[in-house]
């Protein structure tokens, strides 16, 4: 599992997924996910156009980051994810922060402009 820092500026973190979202996976990236999300205290957006794979430890990693940023007024929008990724989000009721975007511009836009 890969993690990398797209954008980090003030205004809102920008990290790019790879991989399976496994144990091993999660194993390898929550702490470093939790402190450039949660800990950051910032609205963040996920691309992970590049996660092929997410188990119920990948949902709750992201489920703790999300409930996270909301406690703080923040958003967290997970976005480009394939379509068994997506179908395992919104089966799982994540459908509040799947963005619907592949546009980069306009998942960004809806991050910072959305309640």
């Amino acid at each position: 599992m890969k993690m990398e820092q797209v954008r980090g500026d003030g205004q809102v973190t920008h990290l790019a997924l790879a991989g399976k979202l496994d144990m091993g996976g999660v194993q390898a990236i929550e702490i470093p996910f939790t402190a450039a999300t949660a800990a950051a205290g910032k609205p963040a957006l996920i691309d992970i156009s590049e996660v092929v794979f997410v188990s119920s430890l990948g949902l709750r990693m992201f489920l703790s980051a999300y409930k996270a940023l909301k406690a703080k007024g923040h958003r967290m929008l997970l976005f480009r994810p394939a379509q068994g990724v997506e179908s395992v989000l919104i089966g799982a009721g994540f459908s509040e922060f799947v963005c619907k975007s592949a546009d980069e511009r306009t998942a960004l836009d809806e991050l910072l402009t959305t309640p």
